[in-house]
């Protein structure tokens, strides 16, 4: 009883403060949403690690978010955007401001590639349908330390047309083993219609990425393709994505296809990933979402290993 109603007195007393900000600050606005997943899950993995057996888990998640929206005098828009991941277990946060001039976002965002870049549908209570080969295998992250992203990212905008800078913080601590290059990126998309385009570059020292995505609304059903080509540490890597999503009895049926190469000094390791997955609408903002996938490495040794992966539950947004 005591936590009910210290809960209910904190959210009568943010009330009337948020009321009392907002009639002196007429131009500003703070906005509060979340998420919540409730599910069983499961993996079967060959290389072996945490939950490998197939066995069920259960599976629970929270997300809490604010967005802080300002305007100065001069019709400059400012603002900032916080993530609490388990409030407030993992916490993400970045700022911006906003004018004629474009749109400068620093803190833990997207780099300009993956603005750009048009990601494949996915699906799952805990992403089941999109293994990390599903994903922009992305330089992001790799120029900071662990939990203090620091990406600035520049957009502007000019009709069907948003073209992208980014620079990401390396890491120097004196020591040549520790010291991390900075990130550098550009991108650009582009809306002809129901056709959305999206290419991006990425460079880190000598690593690189180059990347084409495409996506079409064909009405009931949608079409993503993507291609990447980069180096790694001297090694050369592509990547082949594609996906299509189907309005079916009532919800959206999904799958996604995904196969990559990484030629090392001993030879090719290929990758293969696919997945399938199925929304629908409960009304309110809770949704049930059912997914399956599989992967599968063939490492440059001939050696295969496997993953599959399958969950349900429902998803809910507030």
């Amino acid at each position: 009883m005591k936590n009910v109603l210290f809960a209910s007195t904190a959210l009568v007393a943010f009330g009337f403060a948020g009321a009392a900000f907002a009639e002196a600050h007429s131009s500003t606005s703070i906005t509060l949403s979340g998420m919540g997943e409730i599910g069983i899950t499961s993996t079967d993995n060959d290389s072996g690690g945490a939950n490998t057996d197939g066995e069920l888990q259960l599976h629970n998640d929270a997300d809490l978010r604010w967005a802080l929206v300002g305007m100065t005098d001069g019709g400059i828009s400012f603002g900032a955007n916080i993530d609490w991941d388990e409030a407030p277990t993992e916490e993400s946060a970045s700022v911006f401001i906003s004018g004629s001039f474009g749109t400068i976002t620093v803190g833990d965002t997207d780099n300009a590639y993956e603005q750009a870049m048009i990601d494949i549908a996915t699906g799952g209570i805990v992403d089941e349908a999109a293994f990390y080969e599903s994903e922009y295998n992305e330089l992001a992250g790799t120029g900071d330390v662990i939990g203090s992203a620091q990406i600035g990212r520049y957009d502007i905008a000019f009709g069907g047309t948003t073209l992208s800078l980014s620079y990401e913080n390396g890491t120097d601590t004196g020591l040549a083993a520790t010291t991390v290059e900075d990130v550098y990126g550009i991108g650009a998309s582009f809306a002809f219609g129901t056709v959305d385009l999206g290419i991006g570059y990425i460079t880190q020292d000598d690593d690189e990425i180059a990347g084409i995505s495409a996506g079409f609304d064909l009405g009931q059903a949608g079409l993503v393709l993507a291609y990447q080509d980069g180096e790694f540490g001297g090694f050369d890597a592509q990547n082949i994505q594609g996906s299509v999503t189907v309005d079916f009895g009532g919800g959206t049926l999904g799958a996604n296809y995904v196969v990559s190469e990484l030629d090392d000094a001993v030879g090719t390791n290929d990758q293969t990933a696919y997945g399938l997955f199925y929304n629908y609408s409960l009304g309110g903002g809770a949704t049930f979402t059912a997914a399956a996938g599989y992967n599968e490495l063939e490492d440059s040794a001939g050696v295969t290993t496997e993953d599959t992966r399958f969950g349900a539950g429902i998803s809910m947004a507030f």
